[in-house]
């Protein structure tokens, strides 16, 4: 009988995985225990594991979300949008100031052609 490497490391991932997500599980019971903020950086230094990891494991980052919605209240989504909208506005400004700029640096070399036509056909 072989050894079977890949299936050996299937089952190890599939096993750290598991503990993975009991480790997130305890520290979320006990972020709502102690009725502390749940987020996803409360609850990584409490299990003890990366904020990544949490992130790249779909369960966990719905029921991350979810708790941090309730610690948070409703509004906490609202906030995060505003913030948002926030920034958005912010960028479309300094994307008018830099395209009106532009515009006029446009038309000061404009005038400035048209001098120079207005001087050569002045000089025929």
């Amino acid at each position: 009988m072989t050894f079977d490497r890949k299936k050996h490391l299937k089952k190890l991932h599939k096993h750290r995985r598991k503990e993975t997500i009991e480790k997130v599980e305890q520290a979320i019971q006990y972020l709502e225990i102690t009725k502390q903020p749940i987020n996803f950086s409360r609850v990584a230094k409490q299990s003890g594991v990366g904020k990544s990891t949490l992130y790249s494991i779909p369960e966990i980052k719905e029921k991350i979300v979810i708790f941090r919605e309730k610690s948070f209240g409703k509004n906490y989504s609202q906030q995060i949008k505003k913030e948002q909208n926030k920034d958005v506005i912010h960028s479309l400004k300094r994307k008018i100031h830099s395209l009106e700029m532009e515009n006029k640096e446009l038309k000061n070399q404009i005038k400035y052609i048209y001098g120079q036509v207005l001087d050569s056909a002045d000089q025929n």
